[in-house]
């Protein structure tokens, strides 16, 4: 800001010639000696210089009161504007000189620069100024009226990017001076704003040619219906195509008239049900509009013609509009129709495939299981019987090799079981030192011992008792063992097993060692996926369904499987499972654990009367021989017709073993007629070598009241028995 004192100065001259005339004109110099002449006059210089000092410090001292509040405004103002993205300026145009600029320049233009001074300002200023399309504005100003500049471009060395800027001039009139109030402010997002709306609307009106182009392509009718007063415009986009008559404009209801025209008239209810004017009115509301389409056939054609309508939702001009969009679509249609009848076709197939499985799964259970009934229910019964040891042993191995074969009838059917989805987890408590000595029994009679050893490495430290579902993994380490025994000849084959224990419960890895043949690394990702088997003659690929199956109830018990090998010098399988710790105390040395055949908690019926029903005589005297410990009475007949007169003839039974599969009249039938006899009541268990997936619960669902599976489990026939006999 500029300051003057030149308003004070004639003032001063002015006091000065007064004082002077005064002293001529009273003051007679002649009348004065020269010393006194000298002294008044040097007294009147003095007088004056005090006059003019203290009219100075006067001046002095209301100016730098005004210069410090000007400061202080100057700095308040310029305070306001430093975020401002305006720079304010006063220019004096009488004097050509500009009076006042804010400071905030380098921030506006966005200029970074070190030597911050009025100089560079005013260099920026003038390069402003001087701009081509500035000057170019300025010079047809009338430097009267208020002046608008349109963007123009600057560009400082300081910074890469042209800016936009926009320049305002008020001119105004002090006095009888001439003042310009110049505002510069940055417009460079306004105008990226303005070219991105332009570029926008370019963009926008290439679209709607190009949405407009496909639209014409691929739908034949374009049919808009205005919600708010109910009008419909139908418009042909094919010039040839005329599916719902000409084009045409109407009311609503014209328009419900040309659809009901020209739709079939099974298709007309659920296609009016979408067109009704409230549910539209609904869909247009929704915050998030879907696509809504529907098919619908034409009745006015020979041949058969379905069109396909798409409903979209906008909003004109605050009116509510639906758009119509329809197409051809037989073709589409047809095609749908052929693939869905082969693929009901494929379906059917498919049932009667699984189905004709599913019978001979049933059949190979039955037909196998009967036989092996007898055998490991009589070899049960005998070892329950005080025999010498050599015969124990014998009898023990019969018993042994039987629940082996068992073990692969298992085999099949748990992969029906495991095709199905509904192979279940059956968790209990087992012992840790039988279990291991379980398979090791099973697995060391199918050994060439001569030739290879069978090797019980087991971690003294593993807890006494676990919970969780043994019978499974039981199954895996003997498929692994199987496996083993086929590609070893010579060596050992080893059960390994420790645990980590984590809380109340235990990480148990067990490993299945072998020194046999090897498999090549490229295959060992492929043993566990049924469908990537490859036969190889040299036998160096482990095949069969036991290793498939193993990995799919691995999958089931939540554990993992590993398999390491090196081909010419043996294989390493280790699954990991997590079980449920239920005593602590550590098994110690396996081998020094002998593991005595328990015999069942056998509990007294005496007196309790049991019918057994089966047309295999060899069954129903494996039958007895189970029972027998029970001391019940036994009556055994050999078909349903017996049973039925047995029953009829008042012959009272406190529990009846029904067997499914006999001639004449199977288990099922006996049952029916059974429940026809007046107050009868006697609990039926269904005894059936038909043990495949779903068996239990169709046996259960036609009335049967429990089911036991050949060959009888001593441990579920003592179960059955406590049920239905113990009260």
């Amino acid at each position: 800001m500029i300051h003057s004192n030149k308003k004070f100065l004639p003032i001063l001259i002015i006091v000065i010639l007064m004082a002077i005339f005064l002293m001529y004109k009273f003051i007679d110099f002649s009348a004065l000696s020269t010393e006194m002449a000298i002294t008044v006059v040097i007294s009147c210089v003095v007088l004056l210089l005090l006059i003019f000092l203290i009219f100075y410090i006067i001046i002095y001292i209301r100016n730098k009161e005004k210069t410090k509040e000007l400061r202080h405004r100057d700095k308040l103002f310029n305070s306001l504007v430093k975020n401002s993205d305006t720079i304010y300026l006063m220019y004096d145009n009488k004097n050509r000189e500009l009076v006042y600029m804010t400071h905030n320049i380098y921030d506006v233009l966005g200029i970074k620069i070190n030597d911050i001074n009025d100089k560079n300002e005013m260099t920026i200023i003038r390069e402003i100024f001087n701009s081509e399309s500035l000057s170019s504005q300025l010079d047809s100003w009338n430097e009267q009226s208020e002046f608008l500049s349109q963007m123009f471009s600057y560009r400082n060395p300081s910074y890469q990017h042209t800016r936009w800027l926009k320049i305002k001039i008020y001119p105004f009139i002090e006095k009888k001076s001439s003042y310009y109030v110049i505002l510069i402010s940055d417009a460079t997002k306004e105008h990226e704003q303005q070219h991105l709306l332009v570029s926008q609307a370019s963009d926008i009106k290439t679209r709607e040619r190009q949405l407009n182009q496909i639209t014409s392509l691929s739908y034949d009718i374009e049919i808009d219906i205005n919600l708010t007063n109910q009008e419909f415009v139908l418009k042909n986009l094919k010039e040839d195509i005329r599916y719902l008559g000409d084009s045409k404009k109407g009311s609503y209801n014209e328009f419900l008239e040309i659809i009901k025209r020209y739709v079939k008239e099974v298709d007309y209810a659920n296609l009016f049900k979408v067109l009704e004017i409230n549910n539209l009115e609904k869909l247009s509301n929704e915050p998030h509009n879907e696509t809504t389409a529907i098919k619908y056939g034409l009745s006015n054609n020979e041949q058969d013609v379905w069109l396909e309508s798409t409903l979209f939702f906008t909003t004109n001009k605050g009116e509510k509009h639906v758009t119509i969009l329809t197409k051809n679509v037989t073709e589409d249609t047809e095609y749908i129709r052929r693939q869905n009848a082969m693929l009901q076709n494929a379906l059917k197939e498919t049932k009667q495939a699984n189905d004709a499985k599913s019978e001979f799964l049933s059949i190979m259970s039955h037909e196998i299981r009967t036989p092996m009934n007898a055998i490991i229910g009589l070899s049960e019964s005998v070892l329950a019987d005080e025999i010498t040891e050599n015969v124990r042993e014998d009898i023990e191995n019969i018993n042994s090799a039987s629940n082996n074969l068992l073990d692969v009838i298992d085999g099949i059917l748990d992969i029906s079981k495991i095709e199905s989805g509904v192979l279940k987890l059956e968790e209990k408590e087992y012992s840790t030192a039988k279990f291991f000595k379980d398979i090791y029994n099973l697995t060391k009679e199918r050994l060439n011992q001569d030739k290879v050893k069978l090797v019980l490495d087991i971690d003294k430290n593993l807890p006494t008792k676990l919970f969780g579902d043994n019978g499974k993994i039981r199954q895996i380490i003997l498929n692994l063992l199987n496996n083993a025994i086929k590609f070893t000849e010579n060596g050992a084959i080893t059960i390994k097993s420790k645990g980590i224990k984590h809380n109340s419960n235990i990480e148990l890895q067990i490993s299945v060692i072998d020194t046999g043949v090897g498999i090549e690394k490229n295959k060992l990702s492929r043993l566990f996926d049924n469908n990537k088997k490859i036969t190889n003659n040299d036998k160096n690929y482990i095949e069969g369904m036991g290793l498939s199956i193993s990995g799919k109830l691995i999958d089931l018990l939540n554990g993992s499987i590993i398999a390491e090998s090196k081909v010419g010098e043996g294989s390493i399988f280790t699954i990991t499972i997590e079980q449920k710790i239920i005593d602590d105390k550590p098994i110690g040395d396996i081998d020094m654990i002998k593991i005595q055949k328990k015999k069942a908690s056998n509990f007294k019926a005496l007196g309790k009367k049991v019918l057994i029903v089966d047309d295999n005589k060899l069954n129903l005297k494996v039958a007895e021989k189970l029972l027998k410990p029970y001391e019940v009475t036994t009556i055994s007949v050999t078909g349903g017709q017996e049973c039925l007169e047995l029953i009829n003839n008042g012959e009272k039974v406190e529990l009846i073993l029904l067997d499914q599969m006999m001639p004449d009249m199977d288990g099922i039938e006996t049952l029916r007629q059974l429940k026809k006899i007046d107050n009868f009541s006697t609990p039926v268990i269904v005894l059936t070598a038909d043990a495949i997936v779903g068996v239990k619960e169709k046996y259960l669902s036609v009335g049967f009241n429990d089911y036991l599976s050949k060959p009888i489990n001593v441990d579920e026939l003592n179960a059955i028995l406590k049920k239905y006999l113990q009260k």
